[in-house]
């Protein structure tokens, strides 16, 4: 049952938060018995069908909720859409949508504990979509509080599996100490985008601020969570609206670009149609945050000695993260004068023995 859109809530009170926002929705029953809902969002002269997903707390529940909607709905943009906790530069009612999700609970516990963090980044469209929008308070128009009421930040969330109520918590002292770069903390945003990349799907986590750890129940009994919920699907609501003027745009726009000829496409360069594959990207990306641990701002590292810019980098994200930043940027073009022969020449130069390099160069038809 085709969707343009999925959502994927938590919980009920973000579940009909974005229910609102649809025309005549509808229950549709999986054929394992899940429940969804699907109903039709407008924006001007275009319609995107839209299934929401409750899927219930925690990062599991996540990824098999949406590893199960995926291949049902078939959506070609996919958002989790819910509430978190702030954990700095951030008040009650502020939206902080993800430009990476990083899972701070693995490590390993000896003398001394040391963190294995693990990160998916939203995808690059949505991002840049979300910064617009961000950037414009143009979402604000869609709730009663009145402009400049709330920002929206689009910066790296913290998942992990426990409700973190108090500073005084261990799990706190792990978030600050390992993840100091997030803004918000939350139980299933890494879940979600564990499917999301494996299915090479367009998805992104749109988190309201509900409580700031501190007097996190006072907050909550406060009414905190409706109007987190509420102005989290209002920013969904504002980037459908956009999604959706750019494909009546695409539409009416004619094109004077040829298309390709089947001879053109097969031999089209190995490069860049690797660089075309998601799950070839993250590879890529995680073999070179493994070599070169100060990332790709680093002056002597293969990067930037291949013609690679870093002004797009963010330096609070992990070094992980830039690197599948900067992955990102080069299949997407911007990224300077480097390509993925010069990058894989340098890191070659760099790692003459290292086999994983090796396996990405022959990948590529470096001999």
């Amino acid at each position: 049952m085709k969707s343009d859109i999925l959502v994927i809530t938590a919980l009920a009170l973000e579940f009909k938060a974005v229910e609102r926002l649809l025309i005549n929705p509808e229950p549709i029953r999986h054929p394992t018995g899940a429940r969804y809902s699907r109903g039709t969002f407008t924006a001007g002269q275009h319609a995107f069908s839209v299934a929401i997903v409750e899927t219930g707390a925690g990062n599991v529940n996540a990824a098999q909720e949406t590893e199960r909607a995926l291949p049902f709905f078939q959506p070609e943009y996919v958002f989790f859409v819910g509430i978190g906790g702030g954990m700095k530069d951030v008040a009650i009612g502020d939206i902080v949508i993800s430009s990476e999700v990083i899972h701070y609970e693995g490590g390993k516990a000896g003398d001394v504990y040391k963190p294995r963090l693990s990160i998916y980044p939203a995808n690059y469209e949505l991002m840049a979509l979300a910064k617009l929008i961000a950037r414009d308070a143009s979402w604000q128009h869609r709730i009663d509080d009145g402009l400049g009421t709330f920002k929206a930040e689009v910066k790296p969330i913290a998942a992990g599996e426990k409700v973190v109520a108090s500073e005084r918590s261990l799990t706190y002292e792990l978030l600050n100490q390992s993840v100091s770069q997030a803004l918000a903390v939350e139980m299933e945003g890494y879940g979600f985008l564990a499917p999301i990349h494996a299915h090479h799907k367009k998805g992104i986590v749109i988190r309201g601020i509900s409580d700031l750890l501190k007097n996190k129940e006072a907050a909550d009994a406060s009414g905190s969570q409706p109007l987190a919920a509420r102005n989290a699907a209002a920013f969904l609501a504002e980037m459908l609206a956009e999604l959706a003027e750019e494909s009546i745009q695409a539409r009416n726009t004619v094109h004077t670009v040829d298309i390709p000829a089947i001879s053109q496409v097969a031999t089209m360069p190995l490069s860049t149609k690797l660089l075309d594959n998601a799950e070839w990207r993250h590879q890529l990306a995680k073999t070179l945050a493994g070599l070169y641990e100060v990332g790709p701002t680093e002056s002597a590292g293969a990067w930037k000695r291949a013609g690679g810019k870093v002004g797009f980098l963010s330096s609070s994200s992990s070094i992980e993260a830039q690197w599948f930043t900067a992955i990102e940027r080069l299949a997407q073009g911007g990224a300077g004068d480097i390509t993925l022969s010069s990058l894989l020449q340098m890191a070659r130069e760099d790692f003459r023995g290292n086999s994983k390099v090796q396996i990405l160069c022959k990948d590529i038809g470096l001999d």
